[in-house]
């Protein structure tokens, strides 16, 4: 497996990055039990309900690809933590989501996907540098 010839920082990173992946659907698939697919239970966009729902499917593919294939986990994962902070802000910026319902579990989340965005970035071009010379070398 290619994962297992990268060097130890790489495949550690690459693990919390599917480790949170994985934590990212958790939260889409508890909505969906409580709720129901493409629930508007919150008075949502309907095209809200459809991207976050669709993050479960994308979150996991993500997490999976960043074991089995790192370079397109990698760019997947940036694509999706990149959609789902813009995505999240917006919607709290542009009055959806009032600020005073916001709750202490939800600023959590808010802020822990920036972070968890921060960390994808800044560990971007290390890990593709990484996975590219891991590739030339095994050829």
């Amino acid at each position: 497996m290619f994962f297992a010839h990268l060097n130890k920082r790489t495949r550690v990173v690459l693990a919390l990055q599917s480790i949170s992946m994985l934590l990212g659907s958790s939260t889409h698939i508890s909505w969906v039990v409580k709720n129901g697919i493409f629930s508007q239970h919150e008075n949502t966009f309907f095209a809200s309900t459809v991207f976050w729902d669709s993050l479960i499917f994308f979150d996991l593919l993500a997490a999976l690809l960043l074991i089995i294939k790192p370079k397109t986990g990698i760019i997947l994962t940036a694509i999706i933590i990149t959609a789902d902070v813009l995505h999240n802000n917006s919607y709290w910026i542009f009055g959806k989501l009032p600020l005073e319902n916001i709750d202490r579990l939800l600023w959590a989340m808010f802020v822990g996907q920036i972070i968890f965005l921060v960390f994808v970035y800044a560990t971007l071009k290390a890990n593709l540098a990484e996975i590219n010379f891991k590739t030339k070398s095994l050829e």
